[in-house]
């Protein structure tokens, strides 16, 4: 009876270990004391549904207030080399300005640069967190 317990409860925390779905993510942090502007220029005419449905006019722009988060979601999964490759392909260059800095990733490297190394998660790669300073 207690071999069958032992089972039960394997095969559940297998399950729900096995079936989670998690969604992934990018945020946007504004650590700064005072109002930021992160602007993600697009490449007309890109295939990623999720940015195109959020922007306008090629173009997706976030007003961030001191110490506010702006997320853009992504759907079920999780960020892998080829996904970042995808979203990277997807834009043209992303703006990010504070009171006294403006930097514009441009190229296709620095893009995937930023990406990659802000990735989040133990075992899934679910989150990156970009930290607007």
């Amino acid at each position: 009876m207690k071999l069958i317990i032992k089972l039960f409860y394997l095969t559940f925390i297998a399950n729900i270990l096995i079936s989670c779905d998690p969604s992934y993510n990018i945020d946007f942090i504004n650590k700064t004391d005072y109002n930021a502007k992160v602007k993600i220029n697009l490449i007309p005419k890109i295939e990623e549904y999720r940015l195109r449905e959020i922007s306008t006019n090629d173009s997706i722009v976030f007003n961030l207030k001191p110490k506010d988060t702006a997320n853009i979601y992504f759907g079920i999964g999780t960020w892998s080399k080829d996904k970042i490759e995808k979203l990277s392909n997807s834009i043209d260059n992303i703006e990010i300005e504070t009171k006294d800095v403006k930097t514009i990733y441009k190229s296709k490297k620095a893009m995937r640069k930023l990406l990659e190394t802000d990735i989040q998660g133990l075992w899934f790669k679910t989150l990156i967190e970009i930290d607007v300073e």
